[in-house]
């Protein structure tokens, strides 16, 4: 794969600051309990081009830093279960792999996800395990947030969610699951931008596809 090449976004931007979304973002709360069944960290052989991915994100501006530590998660499927980012992490550039946690399995009636890693899994795991669950053909989910994408949303023709929810809350998973269909791209209103793939790669491409088409917007308005 060419990890290099996804680096550049658009050249002529070069001066241009990518802004994530400003300080009515905040980072997202863990709002579900967490059974660990071991301490056993992701060892899945597609690991590392999730962690190229990760560092691609936050080069391009689309997992900004809060309070101190850097938003957005992504993740893949994993057998019966999926691998993602865990929660509260300070960088996403140079992430080992106890920054990743095996979801093995969610009960809904407890709100408990059930996992095998050091960390608690990101706060959004619960849109990621909806989206899995409502897509058999979603490989990977990557959520980042970037104003311009968000500003954007209605001009490039994506599906926009109509109402806003908390990060991490169950109405905002059934709120994303309203207008998910069969899309790959969908706008969080005011909050952010969900991309899937059958595999990563396109999940990300999507996500950079999009960024500069909303960059491009901004320059020719």
């Amino acid at each position: 794969m060419h990890f290099v090449a996804l680096y550049i976004v658009v050249t002529v931007l070069v001066a241009m600051k990518i802004t994530a979304l400003n300080g009515n973002m905040q980072e997202g709360k863990i709002k579900f309990n967490t059974v660990f069944f071991s301490d056993k960290v992701p060892t899945d052989s597609k690991l590392e081009e999730l962690k190229q991915w990760c560092k691609v994100f936050q080069k391009n501006g689309l997992t900004p830093e809060v309070e101190g530590n850097y938003t957005g998660n992504l993740s893949f499927r994993a057998g019966q279960g999926f691998v993602i980012t865990a929660s509260a992490l300070k960088d996403k550039e140079n992430l080992a792999d106890d920054c990743f946690v095996f979801v093995k399995e969610y009960d809904p009636k407890t709100n408990t996800f059930y996992v095998e890693g050091k960390k608690k899994p990101s706060s959004e795991s619960i849109m990621h395990q909806m989206i899995y669950d409502a897509n058999k053909q979603a490989q990977a989910i990557f959520h980042g947030h970037i104003d311009v994408i968000v500003q954007n949303a209605e001009k490039l023709g994506l599906p926009l969610t109509g109402k806003e929810f908390a990060s991490g809350t169950i109405g905002l998973a059934k709120e994303v699951l309203k207008i998910l269909g069969d899309n790959k791209m969908i706008v969080l209103k005011n909050h952010g931008f969900v991309s899937l793939g059958k595999i990563m790669n396109e999940a990300g491409e999507l996500a950079l596809a999009t960024l500069r088409d909303s960059e491009h917007l901004n320059i020719t308005k």
